[in-house]
C-alpha cells in the first residue's frame, strides 16, 4: 500500500498502473473519486443524497488503458524468435549478447467509457522525479518512444536439429528484468550435401518470457514460430545466413491489488485494529463524522481485468558468422492489427516494430 508522498525507488518507465484509475459513475458532477478518498466526509453533505457512505463512490480500475500498455509492454518482451533455421549443431553452442529496441504508441491515447481519454503511457508510468519533493508526479510528460532490453543468451545444439536457448536481461531505464527460455526444431537438419542440400532449412520452434521487479503485475509472453534460411559460405571461413519467419504472440497479463488511491493509506486512514474475527472485516478505530468506520478507502484496492492478448508478427534477419564470431540483426513487425484479435479488451494502439541486434561467439 502506498502512502503520501511515496519516495521515489524506481526509473521514470516503471509502470504505474494505479495511475489507471476511472471516476465512479455516481459521483456527482465536480468531485472525484481521489478527492473522496482524501476526505471521506464530504459525503455526509450536500450535493451527496442523504445516507451516503464512501464506499459507495470508490474509483474503477481503467481496464482498456491497463490492456493497451500490457500488449505493448508484452510485445517489447516478447521471445524475439532472432535465429536462422538452422541449429549450432549437435555439441555446438552459443553465448552472446542482443539489444532489442520497440516502438511503443508513446502519445497515444485510449477512451474511456465516461467519454473522458487517457494516455496510457503518460499516466501508466512513473516519470521523473519532483526535487523538492523527491517523490513522482503523477504523469510522465515524456515517455520513452522506444523500450530497449538486453539479454544474455545462451543456446545449446542438441541431436536431431533440436536447439535450446536460455535469456536473462533488463528494460532499459525501469527496475524490470526479463528471463526465459527457447526451443527450435531444424525440420531438415543435416541436408547439407547433394540435392537436398540446395533446399533451405526450415525450422520450427518456440519461447517464454516472463517479467520480474514489479509487485503490480505479473506479465508472461509465449511466441510460437516458424523460419526459412539459406545459408551462403562465403571464402570458406564465413557463413552469411538470411532467412524469413513468422511468430504468433501470447501475452499472459494478470494484475496483483492495486490501490487506485495511491496517496491514501487504507489502513492509517482507518486506524486499522485488526479484522473482526466472525465478518473477516477490518475493525477501524477511526470513524466518519455519522459515527460509521472510515473504511471506504478499502474499496478502491482492486484488480485489473485479465487479459489475454493475441498478436502475429513477420520476421527478417541476417546473422554473419566468421570463425567463431558471429553477429545478426533482425527486424520484426506486426503483420496484422494489435486490436483485430483484442477488441474485447479494447485495444487500439498502431503497429509496432522491433530491431534487434546480437554479438557473440559460436562453436
Amino acid at each position: 500500500m502506498s502512502a503520501v508522498g511515496r519516495v521515489a525507488h524506481a526509473a521514470p518507465m516503471d509502470p504505474a498502473p494505479d495511475r489507471f484509475w476511472l471516476n465512479n459513475p455516481n459521483a456527482p458532477t465536480g468531485i472525484n473519486c481521489q478527492q473522496i478518498a482524501q476526505n471521506p466526509n464530504i459525503v455526509l453533505s450536500p450535493p451527496f443524497p442523504s445516507g451516503a457512505t464512501p464506499n459507495q463512490y470508490s474509483c474503477l480500475p481503467n481496464n482498456v488503458a491497463w490492456a493497451n500498455m500490457m500488449s505493448e509492454l508484452g510485445m517489447a518482451l516478447a521471445p524475439t524468435a532472432f535465429h536462422p533455421a538452422r541449429t549450432t549443431g549437435f555439441g555446438g553452442f552459443a553465448l552472446s549478447l542482443e539489444a532489442t529496441f520497440t516502438s511503443i504508441n508513446a502519445d497515444a491515447s485510449v477512451t474511456n467509457k465516461d467519454g473522458s481519454t487517457t494516455q496510457y503511457w503518460h499516466v501508466g508510468t512513473r516519470g521523473d522525479v519532483n526535487p523538492n519533493t523527491n517523490a513522482f508526479s503523477g504523469v510522465n510528460k515524456y515517455p520513452d518512444s522506444l523500450l530497449q532490453v538486453y539479454t544474455l543468451k545462451a543456446r545449446k545444439g542438441l541431436p536431431f536439429g533440436f536447439e535450446v536457448a536460455g535469456a536473462l536481461g533488463y528494460v532499459a531505464n525501469t527496475s524490470l528484468w526479463v528471463g526465459g527460455a527457447d526451443i527450435h526444431w531444424s525440420l531438415l537438419e543435416g541436408f547439407r550435401t547433394g540435392i537436398l542440400g540446395y533446399l533451405p532449412d526450415l525450422a520450427i520452434g518456440g519461447g517464454v518470457r516472463t517479467v520480474g521487479g514489479s509487485p503490480d503485475f505479473f506479465l508472461t509472453v509465449v511466441g510460437i514460430d516458424a523460419q526459412v534460411s539459406k545459408p551462403l559460405t562465403l571464402a570458406d571461413s564465413s557463413v552469411l545466413t538470411p532467412y524469413v519467419g513468422a511468430q504468433r504472440v501470447i501475452i499472459f497479463a494478470d494484475s496483483t491489488v492495486v490501490n487506485l488511491t495511491p496517496t491514501v493509506d487504507p489502513l492509517q486512514q482507518c486506524g486499522f485494529q485488526g479484522n473482526n474475527p466472525s465478518t473477516g472485516e477490518a475493525n477501524c478505530g477511526n470513524k466518519l463524522g455519522n459515527g460509521l468506520s472510515n473504511n471506504g478507502d478499502f474499496n478502491n484496492l482492486t484488480t485489473f481485468q485479465k487479459a489475454r492478448i493475441h498478436r502475429w508478427r513477420g520476421l527478417a534477419g541476417l546473422t554473419y558468422k566468421y570463425e567463431v564470431l558471429y553477429l545478426a540483426g533482425q527486424f520484426a513487425m506486426d503483420v496484422t492489427d494489435p486490436g483485430a484479435e483484442n477488441q474485447n479488451l479494447g485495444i487500439t494502439g498502431a503497429k509496432q516494430w522491433t530491431m534487434s541486434f546480437e554479438a557473440g561467439v559460436s562453436f
